[in-house]
């Protein structure tokens, strides 16, 4: 975690932009087995500028060459809010076990029946199966696209430089904020990239996916019900009606 100036958002984001174009640069990029962290300190500072029901993630690349998640806030139109600094996430190694959860309800109906002479007359149960509590984007679905990025990525980033040369690669992605402003303290979120089909453009399509964690992954005291929010959308080719570069 850390933050960049307004010039240092702007060469950043070039020059991913221009990293698309090579896959060499890519496969260095893009480590196995790496995500971004976003932490409640940067995620209350998109919040406090936001009027949009999306914020937006920037991808960039560092002069260190390390790729980088840049959080910026949008306005009620869309438009990014020009900030006087920047937050960004490292794209490193995952150190922990992440636990994806669902909490699945049953609920049990106990029923009994009174006569009309008053007496009891029957009674008996009946078991609801699952599911009451369903997270936004079911866990097994996401470890499904997860697990498709880790296996298939580099084959997704061939197939696009194929058809378009690496214009089609995403710059950046639309993040909801209904769920992710809602953090408690002690929760982090963990952002993973995944691989999911598009119905809309009949392909596969990355996707950030953002996984609720306590903020020490090695603390497992928080209780989560359903951690594994709803993905990212990626642009291009879901853009909006500015391209921050």
């Amino acid at each position: 975690m850390g933050t960049l100036s307004p010039q240092q958002f702007s060469d950043a984001a070039k020059k991913w932009s221009e990293s698309r174009y090579d896959l060499t640069i890519i496969e260095n990029l893009f480590r196995q087995n790496s995500v971004f962290n976003l932490y409640k300190s940067q995620i209350d500072t998109i919040k406090s500028h936001n009027d949009n029901d999306d914020f937006c993630v920037q991808i960039g690349v560092t002069e260190n060459n390390e790729l980088i998640m840049i959080s910026v806030p949008l306005d009620g139109k869309g438009y990014p809010v020009r900030l006087d600094e920047y937050s960004f996430s490292l794209f490193e190694t995952l150190k922990e076990d992440l636990c994806l959860t669902e909490k699945q309800t049953y609920t049990v109906v106990n029923k009994s029946v009174l006569s009309t002479s008053m007496r009891k007359k029957d009674s008996d149960s009946d078991v609801f199966l699952p599911v009451i509590n369903k997270p936004v984007l079911e866990q097994e679905k996401a470890l499904e696209a997860i697990e498709l990025w880790q296996n298939n990525a580099f084959d997704w980033f061939y197939a696009e430089f194929k058809q378009n040369e690496g214009s089609g690669i995403f710059n950046k992605f639309y993040v909801p904020t209904e769920k992710i402003f809602k953090v408690e303290k002690g929760i982090m979120f963990v952002s993973v990239f995944g691989l999911k089909f598009s119905e809309i453009y009949r392909k596969q399509l990355p996707a950030l996916i953002f996984i609720s964690a306590p903020d020490n992954l090695s603390n497992q005291s928080v209780e989560i019900d359903s951690n594994t929010l709803d993905y990212a959308k990626p642009c291009p080719p879901s853009c909006n009606i500015f391209d921050l570069g």
